[in-house]
């Protein structure tokens, strides 16, 4: 039997196999030289200026730009810092308003509820929301300030019930409304003044008008002081819509500094479920259901998708096997050639 590398189809197949690795060779030492020269190139840039060349040294603008810079940081940072006055004003605790922040978990939870449903039968008691539940119950309402000491005793004298209190000065905040107040006052006076000059100029200027020959230029004088009576007029309206809503918060602040606010929150110690057990039943055949029916899926249409994923591979085996012989019997071939 002749030798196995005497075959020609065997040298042409080596031949080939060695002309690719030396070209696989050859472009591995190219990309290694173009990757050092760009290496060289980056690091050349990044040198600094001053070794370049002895004599280069940046722009005399830039280092009178980095002056100018570092005086202007110097200059800025001699300055003191501005304190915080954290919203200090004269005279705080003239103005406050006072809150009641009521909570609790109790076992007398009917006689606490019932108590607050009562206060709403009260004239001298204004509530803005009262809300009940199988579990909770709670409530906002506002009451004379020297009444609140009696509502808080009253609810607080059963157990597992706690109170909060929060006051909290609004002086600097009414004097931010009066501020404002006078200052809009003063700008509708302005704009009333100049609506007031506006218009008797129009009217002289309507009567000029009957009696001028130059129309023209009447004419444009007319026009300008109509839409210049037209934004004072919505100047007016603006600030009035701006004067009428900080009257309002006057009037409610004013309202809500004579009274003192009430927020109750009342839980049950021991929440009541109604139809806990039923419910465990509809949780329970809900979750048999689910089980029946994920099952008759399995059964089905995984069960399906599984056999032809069988089928699938079998083909792929099949045909696996058949190129696999061919190539065998392709290789006893050259072989025995």
């Amino acid at each position: 039997m002749p030798s196995f590398l005497h075959n020609k189809y065997i040298r042409f197949a080596g031949t080939g196999i060695l002309i690719l690795v030396g070209i696989f060779v050859v472009f591995v030492v190219l990309a290694s030289l173009n990757s050092a020269r760009s290496t060289i190139g980056m690091s050349g840039d990044s040198l600094p200026y001053n070794t370049l060349s002895p004599s280069f040294s940046p722009p005399v603008e830039m280092n009178a730009y980095r002056a100018n810079t570092e005086m202007a940081t110097d200059g800025l940072s001699y300055y003191p810092p501005q304190p915080n006055t954290g919203n200090y004003t004269a005279d705080l605790e003239n103005f406050e308003t006072t809150t009641y922040n009521i909570t609790g978990k109790t076992r007398q939870f009917d006689e606490v509820c019932a108590v607050i449903k009562n206060l709403k039968n009260d004239d001298e008691i204004h509530f803005k929301n009262l809300n009940e539940s199988t579990n909770s119950c709670s409530s906002v309402f506002f009451v004379e300030e020297n009444k609140s000491e009696e509502i808080l005793s009253l609810i607080n004298s059963y157990k597992g019930v706690e109170y909060l209190r929060r006051t909290s000065s609004v002086t600097r905040y009414k004097q931010q409304l009066q501020s404002q107040t006078d200052i809009l006052q003063q700008q509708l006076g302005n704009v009333q003044k100049s609506l007031y000059t506006a218009e008797t100029q129009l009217n002289n200027l309507t009567n000029f008008y009957l009696t001028s020959e130059d129309v023209g230029t009447l004419s444009k004088r007319v026009n300008e002081s109509l839409q210049l009576i037209d934004q004072l007029t919505q100047r007016k309206i603006n600030i009035n819509r701006q004067l009428d809503s900080l009257f309002q918060q006057s009037a409610d602040l004013e309202a809500r500094m004579g009274v003192v606010e009430f927020s109750v929150n009342i839980n049950r110690s021991n929440p009541i479920y109604p139809n806990k057990n039923s419910n465990k039943w509809e949780r329970a055949w809900g979750e048999l259901n689910e089980t029946f029916t994920d099952t008759l899926i399995g059964l089905t249409a995984f069960f399906g998708i599984f056999l032809l994923w069988v089928f699938r591979l079998t083909i792929y085996g099949i045909v696996l096997l058949i190129v696999m012989r061919a190539i065998w019997k392709l290789i006893k071939f050259l072989w025995t050639k």
